[in-house]
């Protein structure tokens, strides 16, 4: 009995404090756009529903939620930005200090140059979504994959 009493009451204080916090747990951008990419898939409401009912059966929602309350939420609030929420045509520039050696850093959606600031060669990177993987890039040709 006491031990039923305890949980009822540490739900109740739990739902009764959950209000105030609704500002601090950040956007979820990667849920909203799993979310939108599901509303756009046909003009159907049936279709769109099946969908939504096959990505819940197999977790894309549950494993959205995770990564952003774990990764990208803490990203954003500790870094200041979000890597999901680059939009097409963004860029943003920073310089990096490794191993004694100034690299400039420009990003933009699925796309990354790294340049050194004293030899000014450069390398650059792209992500490709279908395949979820990051490529060096030679040209326009795939090089090595990075892991």
């Amino acid at each position: 009995m006491k031990r039923t009493m305890t949980k009822v009451v540490a739900i109740a204080l739990l739902i009764a404090t959950v209000p105030a916090f609704t500002g601090c747990y950040g956007p979820y951008r990667l849920t909203t756009k799993l979310h939108g990419w599901n509303g756009e898939i046909s003009n159907q409401k049936f279709v769109n529903e099946l969908a939504f009912l096959g990505l819940a059966i197999v977790q894309a929602y549950s494993v959205c939620l995770l990564a952003d309350g774990l990764i990208f939420n803490s990203i954003e609030f500790w870094g200041g930005n979000n890597p999901i929420a680059m939009n097409e045509g963004e860029v943003e520039t920073q310089e990096v200090m490794h191993n004694g050696q100034m690299y400039q850093v420009i990003k933009s959606k699925n796309n990354m140059t790294v340049a050194s600031q004293a030899t000014g060669e450069s390398m650059d990177f792209r992500y490709f979504p279908e395949e979820g993987q990051w490529y060096q890039m030679i040209g326009d040709e795939k090089g090595l994959a990075v892991r």
